[in-house]
């Protein structure tokens, strides 16, 4: 520990911090070697740097700490090693690099790791970030992408899952994109997972539509699913929107077109005995009607009438 350089010495000197002498009769203390230290006088011997810590030049007094962003992971090292892009250490005097979680990335000899941008993600212990995949998405900050679920649907890169827009649907998880709902079916709302079928007396002529469409008058849908309403035939005929089925004209009424939206009573001289008549016929000759009748009347005794009369005459003198 200690040294008597030159001669004619009265004493020996104690060596220095940073220098040690390890046997007897040294004229000369030696520097601590790189990754090693004497951190006092009268050393005998040089002290190795723990892990952690590094000394990098000959003679150290004491072990310098890693710092943030580096590491030193053995004994005696004369320096330390940056952490790896995907890894990082917070603090000082590490012995190794934490891998960045999920959602975030750091650069080499990071401090931190920098969380990725709304849309993009990473794996554990990545040097960048990617956008997320269609059908996931992330907003800000760490964590992965997340699937989006049945009614919503994502591109890629998104920062959130968008509800399926009304008259569209998204039937699974992880989905693209949004479907259009096919022609007679609809969807209102939005974030539908489904489209439903119209009911009878409505229709969907188009795709994507949000709203069935009532049969107007004179029409009628008798089904559900239906794509287009179906006109009313002559001797039928529909009075409300969103028909079901059409009505069958009266006795004494009829209906000579078709998509007819109401009955026309028979004029007086003329019936219509059965129902769904598209024409009325003419009272025989010696009966009568009123309108709207569903038949003729016979003309009381002494009395008479031509075909398609509205009333009876007495018959003449001499008839």
């Amino acid at each position: 520990g200690k040294h008597a350089s030159g001669s004619g010495n009265t004493e020996c000197a104690p060596c220095g911090a940073g220098k040690f002498a390890s046997n007897m009769g040294q004229v000369d203390c030696v520097d601590a070697r790189k990754g090693h230290y004497v951190d006092a006088e009268g050393a005998t011997k040089e002290r190795e740097c723990e892990a952690g810590t590094y000394a990098s030049a000959l003679g150290s007094r004491e072990c310098v700490a890693a710092n943030a962003g580096f590491f030193v992971d053995e004994k005696g090292a004369d320096g330390q090693t940056p952490c790896n892009a995907g890894e990082f250490s917070e603090d000082t005097g590490n012995e190794e690099c934490s891998r960045c979680p999920a959602g975030t990335f750091s650069k080499a000899a990071s401090p931190s790791c920098t969380s990725c941008d709304a849309g993009e993600s990473s794996n554990e212990g990545s040097s960048s970030c990617e956008e997320c995949p269609a059908g996931r998405a992330k907003g800000a900050g760490e964590g992965e992408c997340e699937e989006c679920m049945k009614g919503s649907y994502a591109e890629k890169g998104a920062s959130e899952c968008l509800s399926a827009e009304p008259g569209y649907f998204v039937d699974s998880d992880g989905a693209a994109r949004e479907d259009e709902c096919l022609a007679g079916k609809h969807a209102s709302g939005s974030g539908n997972t489904e489209c439903a079928p119209c009911g009878a007396g409505k229709f969907a002529s188009n795709m994507g539509q949000v709203d069935c469409v009532d049969a107007r008058k004179g029409h009628y849908v008798d089904a559900e699913g239906a794509t287009k309403e179906r006109e009313c035939e002559a001797g039928t005929y529909a009075s409300a929107l969103g028909s079901r089925e059409c009505v069958a004209a009266n006795a004494g009424f009829f209906v000579d077109e078709k998509g007819a939206d109401g009955q026309t009573p028979c004029n007086a001289g003329e019936f219509s005995e059965d129902t769904g008549n598209e024409e009325c016929s003419r009272c025989p000759a010696g009966t009568f009607s009123k309108a709207a009748s569903p038949s003729c009347t016979s003309c009381d005794a002494g009395e008479s009438s031509d075909e398609g009369s509205s009333s009876c005459e007495k018959c003449p003198a001499g008839r």
